[in-house]
């Protein structure tokens, strides 16, 4: 067994548990970012607060967000239920707290997404993420020291500060698990490396005492941080590992009967649960690129680009300067066995691997580091099988501790003066933390993040998808409140830092329109970059026709878009098989829209705007039977509104030429809200057509009581007493219409 240093501080915990703290303090005011709506914004497992735990407890982790289809979404499923359930009692702690005292929200009535919803609150969520990364520093401190040796140690004040100590500040201060810790998403691997730290700490404690109920605590532990993230199994073999390297001495057969038997048993409850509420199979491979990176790959590529990573993987712990999120198709290229990156990663390994374990007889240090690495880092590595994407910087959140264990020796062994090894380890921690603490704000948000990382990752499809989606929606905000946040200018900054300050000043200026459509341009180049990368990315094609769409408003240019987002989906889109039907409706072909919108009401039957769409085109074929079919099941679920019976009657007048069910719709319509101007406005219109030339007139002259100087109505009586013989009137009325067109008040 190590000898603990001798001289050592109590306080010492405490200054790793604030240092961790405030590192990532200023995520505390972050919103939520990319995977946050998949867990919890829009997860209606976890909106509905305490009913929703038993449904993650049954059901993989993404089928709260993405329904049914989650459960295969990703090779091997995802059963992560007690980080799940943590979100869903913190979101049920706050809906009581402000009010709502409702012990189970049924699915329909739960509040999809955080703009709407008054219980959301993302500084809670980041404070939790940074406290649970706090005590895993402390914890990490107090496991090192009790299994590191302490020979290697710089005196100071504080006591003696060993390898422990620096381990512990690299692996707080590391870059890297900014995704982690950052993002709300990733308390999971946080909550999954806390509870296996936890539970090593035992399986020490029963080694050393030789009491049983040490791993018996250590046991439920760690099948809490198995349900957490299933990363924890590779603790499988560290707990052996740090046996073996640093407790042999105390270490006898029954207690690795004990430790590791009871681990195992707790694993295999844990997976015979992630089998029963998961249906995706470890090694069914998803046939989407996005979602399995080796789609069309030969295994020799597969292991030639896997290992590549690895090379990725060390360069960045050892450099964390250009971070990114995204790593997705196609950022990093499918290669071959006889590319020079594989044959470079593959040497590195092969050179680490043989050191490690030709010092296993010598229980050097740098032997444990470096196979506590690979252990941990062997579920993500793509080797054994397919996780989803090629490299992730989340992915090394735990394995990267065997990083720093590794440095830190290396430092303190090789630098003969501790006090110089100790300045030069604080200098790397120093830079690391200031590299950390300026990444948090990229995590501001999504828009934020997208705008950072595409630099890194541009030839990732999906950030360039995700950026491009986003600049679509910020074209749909309020322009002014955009230009006042600066974020206009932080947007064309992102992109070109170079450019000046009076060319930045002048297209804030812009009127609100040009700005609107700088924004959609942009979107379109991101979406089209998308597209070019990944050519059958059916989201891409869909996000690209909506931006196109709102930038030129030409149906004609999106059909064909839309009609390949369907196409290169397998089973169809719904979104876009919704969006032609808004087309086509838009254009008044009422048969393809009807086509569209079936198809999309058979993928999401509960979708209330498709069943009145639905009406609507029925209304624009004169069918007015199966408009009061679709209607009945519109109104089972949304009362009709004034804007529908609107719709209805122009459906009906101006397509379909039924002039009395038009008539009828907008006379509803003018009852919900009287003071519409154009509600009038075309019913006397159909009024007119149907030879109702006193309804006419009385309509424009009740119109002309809301809107004295709406020119329009005066069109409209003068043509209605034209048609009634008094030329005299209708010459009166046609001259205050030509005088408001030419934008004079009467």
């Amino acid at each position: 067994m190590p000898v603990l240093a001798k001289k050592h501080s109590p306080a010492v915990y405490a200054i790793i548990f604030f240092f961790s703290f405030i590192i990532y303090s200023n995520t505390i005011n972050n919103k939520y970012a990319i995977d946050d709506v998949i867990v919890l914004t829009d997860n209606k497992f976890t909106k509905k607060g305490f009913g929703g735990i038993k449904d993650h407890l049954t059901h993989d982790m993404f089928e709260g967000f993405f329904g049914e289809r989650g459960a295969k979404l990703v090779s091997g499923g995802r059963y992560r239920p007690l980080s799940m359930i943590s979100l869903t009692v913190e979101y049920e702690i706050t809906r009581r707290l402000r009010g709502d005292t409702r012990t189970v929200i049924d699915d329909k009535n739960v509040i999809i997404g955080s703009e709407n919803d008054p219980y959301m609150d993302p500084k809670l969520s980041h404070f939790i993420n940074v406290l649970l990364f706090a005590l895993t520093c402390v914890l990490l401190y107090h496991v090192l020291r009790k299994i590191l040796p302490s020979k290697l140690a710089w005196s100071t004040p504080l006591g003696d500060l060993g390898i422990a100590f620096f381990a512990t500040l690299l692996y707080a201060a590391h870059p890297l698990h900014t995704e982690a810790v950052a993002n709300i998403k990733g308390r999971d691997e946080v909550m999954c490396m806390l509870f296996s730290l936890a539970a090593l700490y035992a399986a020490i404690k029963y080694v050393q005492t030789q009491k049983v109920v040490h791993i018996i605590w250590g046991t439920v532990i760690f099948f809490l941080a198995l349900m957490s993230k299933e990363n924890a199994i590779t603790f499988l073999a560290v707990v052996p590992l740090v046996f073996y390297f640093f407790q042999h001495k105390q270490v006898k057969t029954q207690n690795y009967v004990w430790s590791i038997g009871l681990y195992v048993a707790a694993t295999a409850i844990f997976l015979v649960l992630r089998k029963m509420n998961t249906q995706s199979g470890v090694f069914a491979d998803s046939p989407e690129i996005l979602n399995n990176p080796f789609v069309g790959s030969t295994f020799a590529q597969r292991i030639a680009t896997a290992v590549y990573t690895f090379l990725r993987y060390y360069w960045v712990m050892i450099f964390p300067v250009h971070l990114t999120h995204d790593y997705y198709f196609n950022q990093i290229p499918i290669i071959g066995l006889d590319d020079v990156k594989f044959v470079g990663s593959f040497l590195v390994t092969v050179g680490l691997v043989v050191y490690a374990l030709m010092n296993l007889p010598k229980r050097n240090v740098a032997a444990f580091g470096i196979l506590f690495f690979f252990v941990t880092f062997s579920v993500a590595s793509n080797i054994l099988f397919t996780v989803g994407v090629l490299m992730n910087e989340r992915f090394i959140y735990m394995s990267s501790l065997g990083f720093c264990i590794l440095l830190a020796y290396l430092f303190l062994k090789f630098i003969k003066q501790p006090k110089v090894a100790g300045a030069a380890l604080l200098l790397i921690v120093s830079l690391y933390s200031f590299k950390t603490f300026s990444r948090n704000f990229d995590w501001m948000d999504s828009f934020t993040l997208f705008r950072k990382d595409v630099k890194y990752s541009p030839n990732s499809a999906k950030i360039q998808t995700s950026l491009g989606g986003d600049l679509t929606k910020a074209a749909d905000m309020n322009i002014s409140a955009l230009r006042d946040s600066g974020m206009i200018r932080k947007y064309l900054t992102d992109l070109n830092p170079n450019l000046s300050e009076t060319y930045l000043a002048n297209v804030e200026a812009q009127p609100d329109s040009t700005i609107r459509k700088l924004l959609l341009d942009s979107s379109i180049v991101h979406l089209r970059e998308a597209i070019r990368i990944y050519p059958t990315h059916s989201n891409a094609f869909l996000l690209l026709g909506n931006a196109l769409y709102k930038r030129n408003n030409d149906p004609n240019e999106v059909i064909d878009i839309y009609q390949k987002a369907n196409a290169y989906r397998v089973g169809g889109y719904y979104d876009s098989y919704f969006n032609l039907g808004v087309v086509y409706n838009d254009i008044n072909k009422p048969d393809s829209a009807i086509a569209n919108l079936r198809r999309a009401l058979e993928m999401k039957p509960e979708n209330s705007e498709c069943k009145f769409l639905l009406a609507q085109n029925f209304a624009k074929k004169n069918m007015p039977d199966s408009v009061a079919v679709w209607i009945q099941k519109f109104s089972a679920e949304r009362k009709m509104g004034a804007g529908e019976y609107y719709l209805l009657g122009t459906a009906y007048g101006k397509v379909a030429g039924n002039l009395a069910a038009a008539i009828d719709n907008i006379k509803q319509a003018i009852a919900l809200q009287p003071n519409v101007e154009v509600y009038y406005e075309d019913l006397a219109v159909a009024y007119g057509f149907s030879g109702r030339f006193d309804e006419a007139i009385a309509t424009s002259q009740e119109l002309i009581k809301i809107n004295p100087n709406y020119p329009a109505a005066y069109f409209n009586m003068s043509v209605s007493y034209r048609n009634k013989g008094n030329k005299q009137l209708a010459d009166e009325y046609l001259a205050k219409f030509e005088a408001l067109k030419s934008g004079k008040k009467l």
